[in-house]
């Protein structure tokens, strides 16, 4: 578990530095259209790959810390055992989803990789690559979240 959370904090630096990278380029993009009248061109692609890279490489860590926004809508409607139950399934639902994520992503990598950008002639499968590595990690992240879960289900049933 040290050496996941130590990759999965190097992973959310890296897209903290591609952050720091898009902003300047924002930033010097914006001197160079008002000021110069000479703006770079592709600057919105150039911004939604960053945005991709800063999302799929962040995924991971946000869920490993419990950086994520939860909002408790069945607390009301469930008792006790089914409330306990609830972040294990839907930590083990999340996990599918990723994976099946991460799997399509490969999918559709596979299949298009000559496709480029518009304006700048940039592939498009490396990008597709880290949002698929990005899901699957993050799909592990869930996997052993919700193992961790059920643990402490069990634990609290064993208790009882």
């Amino acid at each position: 578990m040290r050496f996941l959370d130590k990759f999965l904090r190097a992973m959310a630096l890296l897209a903290g530095l591609v952050l720091l990278a898009l902003m300047l380029f924002t930033v010097l993009d914006v001197v160079m259209r008002y000021f110069f009248n000479a703006p770079f061109r592709g600057s919105l692609e150039a911004t939604e790959f960053a945005m991709a890279l800063i999302v799929f490489l962040s995924l991971s860590y946000c869920g490993w810390q419990g950086g994520h926004i939860a909002v408790d809508l069945l607390d009301c409607y469930l008792r006790a055992p089914a409330l306990r139950l609830l972040p294990t399934t839907i930590a083990f639902i999340g996990a599918a989803l990723f994976a099946l994520i991460a799997w399509q992503l490969v999918v559709e990598t596979s299949h298009s990789w000559s496709q480029v950008s518009n304006m700048l002639r940039v592939a498009h499968w490396p990008f597709k690559l880290v949002a698929a590595f990005g899901s699957a990690l993050f799909a592990l992240v869930l996997l052993l979240q919700g193992v961790d879960a059920a643990r402490g289900v069990l634990k609290h049933e064993k208790a009882h």
